[in-house]
């Protein structure tokens, strides 16, 4: 079976996505068959990874302007050139027009768009929204849920807003009758771009937050503040091949994508 996992915060500058594009490119490198799904009008994962659809207007929103995309994530994906092993389907402005969807089923979509695809992972970055038709259909396809967030007030804020989401989506979606155990569940919290040179009082106190209320959730290790992220990138690359500071940090996501992933696999093939 697919595992299906849906990086979340609502609020921004929350190394969203950095979280879904880094923990797609490890599970890849270590050898899974992965699928990135950028959800997210703003596109910065598109932009980050610089790639076009296959063809004109064949992003993701053509999954979700369709009312029955079956098996389409497969035939939308394009390869990457990180590695041959994962795969990518960008997102572009227009998708924001699908936040306007009210069709029945709609929030189904991007599901029916994965049904049967040859993925051993798939990673949604999702927008920041409050729910909506975008977050309802990664939240509808997911098995797991993995919500991004600095150690701040902003990404307190971010964690509380996407756990009130998801609590109230299951209980929607069990009072609709479907059963429990099959819907999207939490599966942990990453901390990125955490300043573990200077650790600020902010920080400190966002963490004990965190450890107090979402212990149970809280994956380790925290991912630390590198420049080389931000300007890896901006040149369009993975940080993982730059060393030492890009290397370590990506194998600082490899721990996580290790704990998050039920197939991970045991001797990394990279």
């Amino acid at each position: 079976m697919t595992q299906i996992l849906a990086a979340y915060s609502e609020t921004g500058g929350a190394t969203k996505t950095t979280t879904a594009v880094s923990l797609a490119a490890e599970a890849a490198r270590a050898g899974l068959k992965t699928l990135l799904i950028d959800l997210d009008p703003r596109g910065a994962a598109t932009k980050w990874l610089g790639l076009e659809p296959v063809d004109a207007g064949l992003h993701v929103g053509a999954i979700l302007a369709d009312e029955e995309p079956l098996g389409w994530a497969a035939d939308l994906a394009v390869p990457t050139p990180w590695h041959p092993r994962l795969s990518f389907i960008p997102s572009a402005r227009e998708v924001s027009l699908r936040e306007k969807e009210s069709a029945d089923h709609s929030e189904t979509r991007l599901r029916l768009a994965l049904t049967d695809v040859d993925f051993d992972a798939v990673f949604i970055d999702c927008p920041n929204r409050q729910g909506g038709p975008l977050t309802l259909n990664a939240l509808t396809a997911a098995t797991d849920l993995i919500i991004a967030a600095k150690a701040d007030e902003d990404g307190l804020d971010g964690i509380d807003g996407a756990v009130t989401t998801l609590a109230r989506y299951r209980r929607a979606s069990v009072a609709r009758g479907l059963p429990e155990e099959g819907l999207v569940q939490l599966r942990g919290i990453v901390i990125g771009d955490f300043p573990d040179t200077i650790i600020t009082r902010d920080a400190r106190r966002a963490i004990d937050v965190l450890r107090e209320h979402y212990r149970d959730h809280l994956l380790t290790p925290l991912i630390p503040h590198r420049q080389i992220v931000k300007e890896a990138r901006s040149a369009g690359d993975y940080f993982g091949g730059y060393e030492p500071a890009g290397a370590l940090v990506a194998g600082l996501y490899a721990e996580i994508a290790e704990r998050v992933l039920d197939h991970y696999p045991n001797k990394e093939t990279r």
